[in-house]
């Protein structure tokens, strides 16, 4: 076995390196780990303090020298085989894998490393796109949990602590990180044959892929004999001048010549200028290498007679050149990829463009605006016409996606309570459109103002504002412009305290209580009992709406931003002074005469006097006893201070004190003679 190529592809943590490295030391293949060479330089980079994020930061990777031999990985000829394997690297090394300008320095000395001899080489794009020619090649999986298992206990081995459910994330998102990459995803080749080891020993994976080596190796091996040979070579078909052929680069003779192998009588010559129609190259050397396979068209046959006559078979790919470029704009659209167009003619409707030779056509509406003849322009195709071979393209498309990509990587930076100033860039009745950066975001009308406002007259196109980040779903911002206003409560609160007397105009009147407003857009609550010291008087009767009423503020709720008043807190309570009791005698001055009785002033309050208990008699009229003003003597018969009740009566005063002369009369009589005495004899009549 002289030459023989394995690729070995597979995610994180399946066992390549390992079980290629086994299987190299039994049958004698050099083992290359392509992993550890991206990930010395990763390490690289980590050490150079680089911006990992930036590719414009990996041009270092042309002034470094990455080797892998003997299972070991030398960095600028150290050995970093355990730096690399350090979780920094690990988590990042998928990161820089994805740069162009990483994987074509990796992939240059991989593939020099594969030249000759018997080769394993194993990673995650070896046999799609560094050795897609590889003799055999395997897919290696296994399941997450599987992966992470092994992975943790690599690390027990190595003294090194882990979390499985850590590691098991981070092998997932490692996966989801290599199968999506924009440069050479992680895939399994169509030709690749897949291994599952998660319920295998490594012996075991061994012993499959030896297998597999082995059984391929002796279907290539089986030589033809001399006359298959020439029966083969008998039965070539004869190359005619215009045909199409496929060659492979055998030998650069010089800087402007290519020799291709064709399967002919000889090697098809190739010249620089029958190459390329590009101007500026002017050598092969750096465009070409040997293996590189190019289709060319017949352009001459020459069959050698004399002894110093030459076969020659001329080659040219310029018509090769036009299809390839117009295959490349399918591929471009159909990958969505970019390319670069020159503007030749400026038309009524677009521009006249050229790619590689074909004409191509930019319509003003899909142009950028400083779009002129000469210009050399970035676009994407939009639409390809393939049977007559035509493609539209814009640039307008790149300037979009740039500005889609702009806005989600800044509306990523938002977060709910952010603070943030914007522009109006358009006002309705129920909302008002808000354009922050290159975000916009909306305020509902209710969030406009903390009272009801008419915005079309409060918020105008093109006005700066000043808003609050109310919610960020599905990358909507919802915005506020009153979370960043004041409200009444709290400008007046300001200015304002408890104890504070302010003037309130009645705005509604419910039972139990008064709304008062007290500034414009703030209301307080009076209560009832806060209305008046006596409990009996009815504020329906004393106040209509609008009513201007002076109050005292006694509480301010900055929660709910509410706030109570007193009208009694400015009056002193008459009932405070009152001490009398029951029996109680006093002077009494009429306020009111009804028929029901007296109102009366006493002890500096107001009481009651029922008719019953006036000097009225019955079925009189109670006002020709009694007018306001008048004074009088009266018992207390009744006192309440809670409920502001205070009853007297004249006539149970006026019997006390009938009954006490009485009472005293009768002492008198009794000093000078009898009762008996005096009635005897009237009794014995």
């Amino acid at each position: 076995m002289k030459k023989f190529i394995v690729a070995i592809d597979g995610p994180a943590g399946s066992g390549k390196s390992s079980i290629s490295a086994i299987v190299a030391e039994k049958e004698g293949f050099t083992h290359i780990d392509t992993g550890a060479m991206y990930r010395a330089v990763t390490l690289e980079a980590l050490q150079r303090k680089i911006n990992l994020e930036d590719e414009n930061e990996f041009k270092f990777v042309n002034d470094i020298d990455v080797i892998y031999k003997e299972g070991k990985t030398f960095l600028n000829g150290k050995d970093v085989s355990s730096e690399i394997r350090s979780q920094e690297v690990t988590n990042n090394a998928s990161l820089v894998a994805k740069y162009k300008i990483v994987r074509d320095r990796m992939v240059f000395f991989q593939r020099e490393s594969a030249k000759t001899g018997k080769v394993i080489m194993d990673g995650r794009d070896i046999g799609s796109v560094v050795l897609p020619n590889a003799n055999l090649k395997i897919f290696l999986t296994a399941r997450a949990e599987e992966r992470a298992r092994r992975r943790c206990k690599e690390n027990e081995l190595k003294g090194i602590e882990s979390d499985f459910d850590t590691i098991l994330n981070e092998i997932k998102v490692r996966d989801y990180k290599d199968a999506h990459r924009e440069i050479a995803p992680l895939k399994k080749c169509d030709d690749a044959i897949m291994v599952d080891t998660t319920n295998m020993t490594i012996d075991e994976v061994v012993n499959k892929i030896i297998s597999l080596i082995n059984e391929r190796y002796n279907k290539m091996s089986k030589e033809p004999s001399f006359e298959e040979l020439l029966n083969d070579f008998e039965n070539k078909p004869t190359l005619r001048v215009g045909d199409i052929v496929e060659g492979v680069v055998v030998s650069i003779p010089d800087d402007k010549t290519l020799l291709l192998d064709i399967k002919s009588f000889t090697e098809g010559t190739l010249h620089l200028n029958y190459f390329t129609k590009d101007k500026d190259v002017t050598s092969f050397k750096g465009l070409v290498k040997l293996g590189d396979k190019f289709t060319c068209k017949v352009t001459k046959i020459e069959n050698g007679q004399g002894r110093n006559d030459h076969s020659l078979i001329m080659l040219s790919r310029l018509d090769q050149l036009k299809g390839e470029a117009f295959d490349s704009l399918i591929k471009a659209k159909d990958e969505n990829l970019e390319i670069n167009v020159h503007v030749l003619k400026e038309v009524n409707s677009g521009f006249l463009c050229t790619y590689n030779g074909i004409e191509l056509f930019m319509p003003k509406s899909q142009a950028l605006k400083d779009t002129k003849v000469k210009d050399d322009v970035l676009v994407k195709v939009i639409e390809v016409e393939e049977k007559r071979k035509r493609a539209v393209v814009s640039a307008k498309i790149i300037e979009h996606e740039k500005y889609i990509k702009d806005r989600d990587a800044e509306l990523e930076k938002i977060n709910v309570g952010d603070k943030l100033d914007g522009v109006i860039t358009k006002v309705e009745k129920y909302a008002a459109f808000v354009k922050i950066g290159n975000v916009t975001g909306i305020i509902k009308a209710r969030d406009v103002a903390h009272e009801f406002v008419d915005i079309t007259t409060v918020l105008k196109a093109g006005d700066e504002i000043k808003v609050e980040v109310l919610s960020k779903e599905n990358g909507k911002l919802q915005l506020s412009r009153k979370a960043l206003i004041k409200t009444a409560y709290q400008e007046y609160k300001e200015t304002h305290k408890v104890s504070d007397k302010v003037q309130g105009r009645v705005t509604n009147k419910q039972p139990g209580y008064l709304l008062l407003e007290i500034a414009p857009n703030l209301k307080g609550l009076l209560h009832q009992s806060e209305y008046s010291w006596n409990p009996n008087d009815n504020y329906n009767n004393q106040v209509v709406i609008g009513d201007m009423v002076d109050v005292a503020i006694i509480q301010m709720n900055d929660e709910k931003e509410t706030i109570r008043l007193s009208r009694k807190a400015l009056m002193d309570n008459p009932w405070d002074k009152v001490e009398c009791k029951v029996g109680d005698e006093t002077n009494v001055k009429v306020k009111e005469v009804n028929p029901k009785g007296l109102v009366v002033e006493a002890f500096g309050v107001d009481g009651y006097i029922p008719l019953s208990e006036t000097m009225t008699e019955e079925k009189k009229d109670i006002s020709d006893y009694y007018a306001v003003g008048d004074e009088a003597k009266a018992v207390v018969i009744d006192v309440n201070k809670k409920e502001w009740k205070l009853k007297l009566s004249i006539k149970k005063l006026a019997n006390k004190e009938a009954r006490a002369e009485f009472e005293k009369y009768l002492k008198t009589e009794e000093a000078s003679t009898s009762i008996g005495d005096q009635f005897k004899e009237v009794l014995k009549k």
